[in-house]
């Protein structure tokens, strides 16, 4: 019984598939088997006639598994940057074993499709430039991405402090102009407004600093002018 199981299967029939894209039926013994993505059709030269055995059944599910999920990481990556966390994760829920999983990232890391350095610093100038955020909210969000504690820091270190200051000064500018009165309480709700935001207590005060100073001057050119007969 042991050397029937063993002994090699016949590949009676490759079907090409209507509806999935470059996919292929395998028939073994007029049964049908597996379906496989052309690459691997053409990887294991599944063709007509050619005999498999179970070792290279195995090897080819393998191969096809981790194809699969290879192809389902660049739709992933082709929708937004991933960090390689966020990927592990994605790939995780959708049913992949873990060496499937790290197959694939190894493999996206080496055609640097993945690249968690890069995404940190894309994410970093973006949050900092075009969503006016501080450094505080940029270093939690890049942390819950699983991004490395070394890689972290070498983004935040790579700030452009004038870009950090432009964005507070433009958001408390707005904050300041919707909120009623006196200096004090003015002061209090935006610097609060900004903290949320993720900026450091320096770039808070600094921005209130010239923020204060100008609407004193305002103050003043306002009592200026009640007085121009």
């Amino acid at each position: 019984m042991e050397q029937e199981e063993q002994q090699p299967s016949m590949i009676t029939m490759v079907e090409k598939q209507k509806r999935g894209k470059h996919r292929y039926n395998i028939f073994l013994n007029e049964e049908y088997a597996f379906s496989v993505h052309e690459d691997i059709l053409i990887k294991h030269r599944l063709v007509k006639g050619e005999l498999v055995n179970s070792h290279e059944i195995e090897r080819i599910i393998q191969d096809e598994e981790q194809n699969n999920a290879y192809m389902k990481a660049l739709r992933v990556i082709g929708r937004r940057p991933h960090s390689s966390s966020e990927l592990k994760r994605k790939l995780k829920e959708t049913g992949y074993e873990p060496p499937v999983i790290e197959w694939v990232i190894d493999k996206l890391a080496s055609q640097n499709y993945l690249n968690d350095e890069e995404f940190a610093k894309m994410w970093t100038d973006s949050r900092i430039i075009s969503q006016k955020k501080g450094r505080n909210l940029v270093r939690q969000e890049l942390q819950q991405k699983g991004i490395r504690k070394e890689l972290v820091k070498h983004a935040m270190d790579n700030i452009n402090p004038e870009d950090e200051i432009a964005g507070a000064m433009k958001l408390a500018q707005t904050k300041w102009k919707q909120t009623s009165g006196e200096t004090f309480e003015k002061k209090r709700k935006t610097a609060a407004f900004l903290m949320r935001r993720g900026y450091t207590g320096a770039v808070v005060t600094k921005v209130l600093s010239q923020l204060s100073s100008e609407s004193s001057e305002d103050e003043f050119e306002i009592l200026d002018d009640s007085f121009d007969y």
